[in-house]
């Protein structure tokens, strides 16, 4: 193994910045700039709008996919059917009742709790401070993280297996985790090492007006981006080192070099 002295995390952090700032102007700039401007845009909404209807159509979405990416065919036509034709009455009964028909009776009551909230903020606040104390409700765990982050809880990270494998190749997770307890497994031990790097090592640094080292959430989505098979796949299943900006300061790559050298001597 690679030793300690060999990585640096400052190092890592300042490549880590430079690849930042090489992807805002590569030929995916604009769609992460998109993306960063929804977060931004669905923030605004729910401030202004606490029933906001895009809050709406994202939670529903989650409830009935249980996660963000898979969804039914046809799923978000009939929802945004549904979003027009009630409008800022979709607390009605009738309306309530056709929600639960478009998830499914086996999700009824994840319906019927998000209604118990006078408004769609009300329930985002109290999402959130569950979060805090590692509990949910109405989604599960990623889609409450995808849903807090993407409407202004730029704290909250939706982990899955592209963050978990950038977060220990990379070094972030054996820096700040705390090892006599963590769980590299544990998605939340991985959230709380990404966000000690994000506030120890993003301080003044700032994309598009967000603080990065407030915003470990919007962090993960450049390394969504970095590690997706349909956008950078640099930090995918099979690691592209030879290719990547971070490869002489990652802790990964540093091990594999080392590996290899010994095995040339």
């Amino acid at each position: 193994m690679v030793s300690r002295l060999e990585f640096e995390i400052d190092k890592f952090a300042n490549g880590f910045k430079n690849t930042i700032d090489w992807m805002l102007k590569d030929i995916h700039a604009q769609e992460i700039k998109e993306g960063l401007q929804y977060f931004n845009d669905n923030k605004n909404k729910l401030e202004k709008d606490p029933d906001s209807t895009d809050a709406l159509f994202m939670i529903i979405r989650l409830v009935k996919t249980s996660g963000f990416r898979l969804k039914p065919r046809n799923f978000d036509n009939k929802l945004d059917l549904f979003i027009k034709k009630y409008a800022e009455d979709f607390r009605t009964i009738s309306a309530r009742d056709e929600l639960i028909m478009l998830v499914g009776e086996r999700k009824r009551k994840n319906v019927e709790l998000l209604f118990t909230y006078p408004t769609l903020k009300e329930f985002t606040d109290n999402l959130y401070a569950l979060a805090n104390h590692g509990k949910t409700e109405v989604l599960g765990e990623k889609g409450r993280d995808n849903y807090l982050r993407d409407f202004g809880y730029w704290d909250r990270i939706p982990i899955d297996i592209h963050e978990m494998r950038f977060i220990i190749r990379s070094g972030i997770y054996h820096s700040f985790s705390t090892v006599d307890k963590s769980d590299h497994l544990r998605k939340s031990d991985l959230h709380d090492a990404l966000t000690r790097f994000c506030r120890n090592c993003l301080n003044d640094y700032s994309v598009e007006g967000i603080d990065l080292s407030t915003a470990p959430g919007i962090v993960d989505a450049f390394i969504w981006s970095f590690s997706a098979i349909d956008i950078y796949n640099m930090c995918g299943a099979v690691p592209k080192c030879k290719n990547c900006n971070l490869r002489n300061v990652c802790l990964y790559s540093l091990a594999n070099t080392q590996l290899v050298q010994k095995i040339m001597e």
